[in-house]
């Protein structure tokens, strides 16, 4: 840890010497190198507390590589973190969306699906991930139909909200913001996704995106 700091001060230091400052990136790349793999080759790890810990280091790791600097006070992985761990280029483009986070996933055929990342805050409870995606409008004559349709998802639930003013079917997951990680946030985005768009599919037949 000692060399780990000195090298760290001794590439941002320009007065340090090329040489230094050379070896410093060397020493930190082989560190970072060596840590991301064995971080990597463990991700399956069966211990829920350790891959949760893995799973949040990746992340640490990958916001890193965006610019973000980690946060020494944090004990949790921020809702940046969660939906920017959801990002696949051509797959899964992330986006601000108001106060959170959108998840524009493409599908089959050509069809997308817009899953929203929020964070919720109530007085008195634990603040918690929001994770939700609109699938049309509702309409009374499919709401049993709709219900029904929960027994066949894997996460999250089927339920109606108002959106812009109007109710509109949707399927949300939520998750405790304080032990959430990446791998299960972006397990929930693409299963939402796909039962989104089938319920879309099945309730108009179209692609509102």
């Amino acid at each position: 840890m000692e060399e780990l700091e000195q090298a760290t001060r001794q590439l941002s230091d320009p007065d340090a010497g090329w040489v230094y400052r050379r070896d410093a990136a060397q020493l930190l790349g082989n560190l970072a190198a060596r840590a991301l793999v064995a971080l990597h080759d463990n991700r399956d790890e069966p211990d829920m507390d350790v891959r949760r810990s893995i799973d949040k280091a990746l992340a640490q790791c990958s916001a890193a590589l965006q610019g973000i600097a980690p946060d020494p006070r944090a004990h949790a992985c921020t809702l940046a973190e969660l939906a920017r761990s959801c990002a696949r280029q051509g797959h899964r483009e992330v986006e601000p969306d108001g106060d959170g986070f959108a998840v524009i996933v493409s599908l089959d055929g050509g069809r997308r699906q817009r899953v929203k990342l929020d964070r919720i805050r109530k007085d008195g409870r634990p603040e918690i991930v929001r994770i939700q995606t609109v699938c049309g409008p509702y309409a009374p004559q499919t709401a049993e139909w709709a219900l029904r349709a929960n027994l066949q998802l894997t996460l999250g639930a089927v339920g109606v909200a108002d959106i812009d003013g109007e109710a509109r079917f949707v399927i949300t997951h939520n998750f405790l913001m304080d032990g959430a990680t990446p791998a299960e946030v972006k397990a929930s985005v693409k299963e939402i996704a796909v039962y989104g768009d089938w319920l879309e599919r099945k309730l108009s037949g179209s692609d509102t995106f």
